[in-house]
C-alpha cells in the first residue's frame, strides 16, 4: 500500500493540540499531517476488529450484515476493539451480541490484514471459540445467523479480513474451490472496492473508441468516434463481471495525469453514472498519482465533474441519474462477485469435462 493514496477517514484537517491548519509533510517516507505551529504529527493508524471461528459439527457460524457498509453480505461475527478492552473480551462480546451465544476463547486462528473497508484499514484477530451456551438469534449488527459446511460459504463475504480468515479455516479443511474464490476478491485492486485497477483502453484525449480483442490478446480501433475528445481516462474495473453487457465493469478515471492504452491505473470510486440501457460507469480519481480530486468524497457534490462526463454519455445513451461512493462499491463488490462465481462455474465444468473425457491414449 505504501505509495497510495488510501483513504484514511480518520484524517484531520486541524492540530489537535492548538487546532491551527495542519500542512502536509514528508515523515519517514510518508506524507502526514503536520502542525505548522506547534510541530504535533498526525500518524495514521489501522483499527484492530476482533472476530470469533465458532465452529461444530464441520460447519462454522457466520452472521449477515444489516447495515451498510456490504449490508446483506455474511462475515465472522466481529466488532472494533474499543478503547481499554482486551481483544479476546471483544471477540467474546461480539459473539454475544450479535449471535446470543456465550463463547469461550480458545485460542488464536490469526491475524488479517484489511484495507477495503470504507471506515478505515484494520487488522482482524480472530479466534477459535466454543459455545458454552445459548442458541444462535439474530442481534446487533446482524439480520442473520446460520451455519455453513465448508462447501456451503457464501462468495458474499465481507470484507478482506473475514475473506482471508475463512480461506484460511477451508485451507485446513481442505476445501479447494471456496478457498480461492474467496481471496480472488483482491484481484481488482490493492484494497477493493475502497481502491480498485483500472485497465485503461481509451486515454485522455483520444478521439476514436479502442476496445481489448480477447481473441488477438491486444487492443485494437473500433473505427467508432467519440462526440468529442475524451476528457477523462476509460476503461474497466479488473476481475469484474457487469450484467448489462456480460463484460467488465466500465470506469471513467478523472483525467489527471498521462495513461498509455493498456495502462493499469490505481483508482478510488467516488460514485457511478447510471444509463438507461443498465451499463453504467464507475467515476473514480487516481490514486497513484497525487490528485487536485483528493478531497471529494462523492461524485454528487461536484457538479464540475459530472457536467462534462454526463455531457459526453448523453450522446451515447439516455442517463438515468448518479449515485454516490457508497452505492458506486457496492456495484463493484457484487460485480467481483458475479465475475468470481463465472469463473467457479467454468473451472468446474472445465473439470466435469476432463474427469468425463479421461486420460488420453498414447
Amino acid at each position: 500500500m505504501n505509495g497510495l493514496h488510501l483513504p484514511d477517514p480518520g484524517e484531520p484537517r486541524f492540530c489537535a493540540r492548538c487546532a491551527a491548519p495542519l500542512e502536509q509533510r514528508n515523515d519517514g517516507g510518508r506524507g502526514r499531517p503536520r502542525c505548522p505551529a506547534c510541530g504535533w504529527t498526525y500518524y495514521a493508524k489501522p483499527a484492530l476488529g476482533a472476530a470469533v471461528l465458532i465452529e461444530e459439527d464441520g460447519r462454522i457460524l457466520l452472521v449477515r450484515r444489516a447495515h451498510e457498509p456490504v449490508r446483506g453480505w455474511w462475515t465472522l461475527p466481529a466488532g472494533y476493539v474499543e478503547y481499554g478492552e482486551v481483544a479476546e473480551e471483544t471477540a467474546a462480546r461480539e459473539a454475544l451480541e450479535e449471535t446470543g451465544l456465550v463463547v469461550s476463547i480458545d485460542g488464536l486462528h490469526g491475524i488479517f490484514a484489511g484495507f477495503g473497508d470504507p471506515r478505515g484499514a484494520g487488522h482482524l484477530a480472530v479466534y477459535y471459540a466454543t459455545r458454552l451456551s445459548g442458541a444462535p438469534v439474530a442481534g446487533d449488527d446482524a439480520a442473520e445467523v446460520g451455519w455453513f459446511a465448508a462447501d456451503e460459504i457464501p462468495a458474499e463475504i465481507a470484507f478482506e479480513g473475514s475473506r482471508k480468515a475463512i480461506a484460511a479455516w477451508l485451507a485446513r479443511s481442505g476445501e479447494r474451490v471456496r478457498e480461492p474464490l474467496l481471496l480472488r476478491y483482491a484481484g481488482a485492486g490493492p484494497a477493493p472496492p475502497v481502491l480498485v485497477h483500472i485497465v485503461i483502453e481509451n486515454p485522455a484525449g483520444t478521439t476514436e473508441r479502442i476496445v481489448y480483442e480477447e481473441g488477438l490478446n491486444d487492443f485494437r480501433t473500433t473505427g467508432w468516434v467519440f462526440p468529442e475528445p475524451l476528457p477523462f481516462h476509460y476503461g474497466w474495473i479488473s476481475h469484474t463481471l457487469a450484467a448489462a453487457d456480460d463484460d467488465e465493469l466500465d470506469a471513467v478515471v478523472l483525467g489527471e495525469g498521462s495513461a498509455a492504452v493498456g495502462a493499469v491505473l490505481t483508482a478510488r470510486p467516488i460514485g457511478a453514472l447510471l444509463r438507461s440501457d443498465g451499463d453504467h460507469k464507475v467515476i473514480a480519481v487516481r490514486a497513484d498519482v497525487p490528485s487536485v480530486y483528493a478531497d471529494v468524497a462523492d461524485v454528487r457534490e461536484r457538479a464540475d465533474i459530472r457536467e462534462p462526463i454526463e455531457s459526453l454519455f448523453r450522446q451515447i445513451s439516455d442517463v438515468a441519474g448518479w449515485v454516490g461512493a457508497a452505492e458506486a462499491r457496492a456495484m463493484i463488490l457484487s460485480a467481483q462477485r458475479d465475475r468470481l462465481i463465472r469463473d467457479a462455474e467454468a473451472a468446474d465444468l472445465r473439470a466435469t469435462a476432463a474427469a468425463t473425457t479421461g486420460p488420453r491414449s498414447a
